[in-house]
């Protein structure tokens, strides 16, 4: 049981994390220590069956209800204070990382283990920069939800794929690149309002919020499972290349929670233009006060999580 409720809040925390634009919820799996039980298990899902189950349904039940919460929250937070909510997940990435470049510590840094790295690095600081630049060239599919047609049910499908490929590699940022091709805030808007109504007993919507999630869903599980065959392969036959390249792209991902699509219309409103479901509930300097004290408290907490994990394993 304590092993099932620590993988249920896990799972949690990785479906949080990766419903933020920048924060990657494999990134999350790796600083829980779960993420190469997650890729194994489901590689070994036919030979490891019991055991594949033992570990996937808690981080998979986490998730769901770290999805169901979110949706909500993050839909209310991204209106009034998303820049407190960005620096509470910044803090934790940074206080979080000492736990990660511990699994390359001691190793000998060859060549292609900085290049490796800097090659994350730049990736994901340009997907991050891709998002502002065609957000500001108006590439928007949120127009086409509003009538939901046959032919969006089946494009969710290889979204949703894509998307699980940044969930199963620490580092990037799966919301970040819905964010980038124009179905995030489709996807977050419409599964908040149809949910809520359903919730208030109107079922008007109830057979377009299905089919999107389970399209998506299906997607996302496709993409889960080839990309975790990949990972597996390369963790075993690379491993420390693989992991520098995981660090350059947590270390981008600090800088692209920053620079974001998102983010930068939240920073225009700051600046007086008015932007729709935009709603800064507080003054700027105020909420950046607030966002660097929330920031500095999440990444202490983060930190002395890592700090007990190394003493247990070195009890261990």
């Amino acid at each position: 049981m304590k092993a099932f409720f620590k993988r249920l809040l896990a799972g949690f925390g990785i479906g949080t994390g990766a419903a933020i634009p920048g924060v990657s919820g494999a990134a999350i799996a790796l600083i829980l220590n779960v993420y190469e039980d997650i890729i194994e298990a489901v590689n070994s899902f036919r030979k490891k069956f019991k055991w594949s189950i033992i570990v996937l349904i808690p981080i998979l039940i986490g998730i769901m209800l770290a999805v169901l919460v979110c949706v909500k929250l993050f839909s209310w937070a991204f209106e009034y204070c998303m820049f407190i909510l960005i620096c509470i997940f910044a803090g934790f990435l940074i206080g979080s990382f000492p736990g990660i470049t511990d699994e390359v510590k001691g190793v000998q840094k060859e060549k292609k283990h900085i290049i490796a790295l800097i090659c994350g690095v730049i990736f994901v600081i340009t997907l991050g920069v891709l998002s502002v630049v065609l957000g500001l060239n108006g590439v928007d599919v949120s127009s086409a939800f509003v009538k939901m047609p046959v032919w969006l049910y089946f494009v969710l499908i290889p979204v949703g794929a894509v998307a699980a490929v940044a969930l199963t590699v620490p580092g990037l940022s799966g919301s970040l690149i819905l964010l980038i091709i124009g179905f995030y805030r489709p996807l977050m808007d419409n599964a908040s309002s149809w949910g809520g109504e359903l919730l208030k007993g109107n079922t008007e919507h109830t057979g377009q919020l299905i089919g999107m999630i389970l399209c998506f869903g299906v997607g996302c599980l496709i993409g889960v499972v080839l990309v975790s065959k990949i990972m597996n392969v390369l963790l075993k036959k690379h491993r420390n290349t693989t992991y520098f390249a995981i660090i350059g792209f947590i270390l981008g991902s600090m800088f692209v929670l920053f620079f974001n699509y998102d983010i930068f219309r939240y920073y225009q409103v700051w600046a007086g233009e008015v932007i729709e479901n935009i709603n800064p509930g507080l003054q700027m300097w105020l909420e950046m006060l607030i966002g660097v004290l929330a920031a500095a408290i999440a990444g202490t907490l983060s930190y002395l999580v890592v700090r007990s994990s190394r003493k247990k394993k070195q009890q261990a």
